[in-house]
């Protein structure tokens, strides 16, 4: 909440609560599949919530007691379709009547994309990149999303321009070649010059009709009421209990790569998914889906989480990579009619249909932007995330268990 000048309108709520829930979970009877993604999930979310912190305390010094700025966090908002959007920062800039939405991604290695648009990353040791979505135009859709809102409260005329950035953290290679100096994806310590770097005259007219800091932060204030928090069904993710004998999907980091496997899908907003036959294991590396992490060495066979930005999350997170350890992809899982799932060794979920059907189709539909298609397998790969938004977009789950 904002409090005396500060113009921190809502901070971060944090993880924590569900890391405790998650290992709490490592308590019960599960099995090693479960284990194993649980674990995963845990990691995901430690290093996705550090990643929002570090980007957050920059944002907070930067503009935390500006009266130009009003600074939100952690806020997720209703699409007016059933389902939800997360917006890792907002920045209301009253003079420049300018908003940023920031999408935090937490890529260790260098990103970059090629002729068709078709994003990666690469790291260090590893002699192929790691395919990742779009993270330009993740921005960007929550970026029009949000100009929805401000046009829907008559707020479309204090504020002209509504911008995605891409934020990564200082140790991340930008290959400036391939994706170009304009596009708005910049290190965490450079975002303010970037930001406010090409200010117009219409911009600078701002000075004379921006909102007082009193009306920036009525705004800011009504925007952040309309937060819904998330409410997880880790319970049902995993299979546990009430689903003995399904299998669990986790957030997965970018920058792990599954050899065999088959997939199966989860339910969120965003559609990434891909079916594998089974899966080997992959080498350690960092995520994209949060702000700034470091891998941890891999001690053991465990599989190893995404870093990532929660956002894309349409952004998948990828596990700390593992070393070959003979595990194997779950068994598939049926989802609706047509569509199976399935969890592979490294966290992530594998949806797939048999290829030319109805069903096919409709997986495709809600994947794309969402999934990556593995044309070896013929499925669709995601995040444990992710695989709970094409869950509820393919109508799987109660309405109350969305997230």
């Amino acid at each position: 909440m904002r409090r005396g000048c500060l113009m921190i309108i809502k901070a971060s709520d944090g993880r924590s609560g569900d890391i405790e829930v998650l290992e709490s979970l490592l308590k019960d009877e599960i099995t090693a599949d479960q284990r194993r993604a649980i674990e995963a999930e845990v990691y995901t979310l430690r290093k996705g919530a550090q990643g929002e912190r570090e980007t957050a305390h920059i944002l907070d010094r930067t503009y935390g007691h500006s009266g130009r700025v009003a600074v939100i966090h952690d806020l997720r908002l209703s699409d007016g379709l059933g389902g939800y959007v997360q917006f890792d920062h907002v920045l209301l800039h009253a003079f420049l009547k300018r908003v940023a939405v920031l999408e935090t991604k937490n890529f260790s290695g260098r990103i970059s994309k090629n002729e068709h648009n078709e994003w990666c990353v690469w790291y260090q040791n590893r002699r192929q990149p790691v395919d990742i979505p779009n993270p330009v135009a993740q921005a960007d859709r929550a970026a029009r999303l949000l100009e929805l809102w401000l046009k829907a409260h008559k707020h479309s005329a204090a504020f002209r321009r509504v911008e995605g950035w891409v934020i990564v953290p200082p140790t991340c290679k930008i290959d400036r070649t391939r994706i170009g100096t304009g596009t708005r994806i910049v290190k965490v310590d450079n975002f303010h010059d970037r930001w406010t770097e090409d200010i117009s005259f219409a911009d600078a007219t701002g000075f004379f009709t921006a909102l007082s800091a009193g009306q920036l932060g009525a705004v800011g204030a009504q925007l952040a009421s309309q937060h819904v928090p998330p409410a997880y069904a880790w319970r049902r993710r995993f299979g546990i209990n009430d689903m003995p004998n399904r299998a669990v999907a986790f957030t997965l980091r970018p920058e792990i790569q599954a050899t065999n496997v088959s997939a199966e899908p989860e339910a969120e907003l965003g559609t990434k998914s891909e079916t594998l036959s089974e899966a080997t294991t992959v080498p350690p590396e960092s995520q994209d889906g949060g702000a700034l992490a470091e891998q941890p060495p891999a001690t053991d066979s465990r599989p190893e989480p995404p870093d990532q930005s929660p956002t894309d999350k349409v952004e998948m997170e990828l596990a700390p990579n593992r070393t070959k350890t003979g595990a194997k992809a779950s068994a598939l899982v049926t989802v609706i009619e047509g569509i199976s799932e399935r969890v592979l060794p490294d966290g992530r979920i594998a949806f797939i249909a048999e290829p030319g059907t109805p069903a096919a189709e409709q997986l495709t539909g809600v994947c794309k932007g969402r999934a990556i298609w593995n044309p070896r397998f013929r499925n669709w790969l995601c995040s444990a995330e992710r695989a709970e938004e094409i869950r509820h977009a393919l109508g799987t789950l109660p309405a109350g268990e969305r997230t």
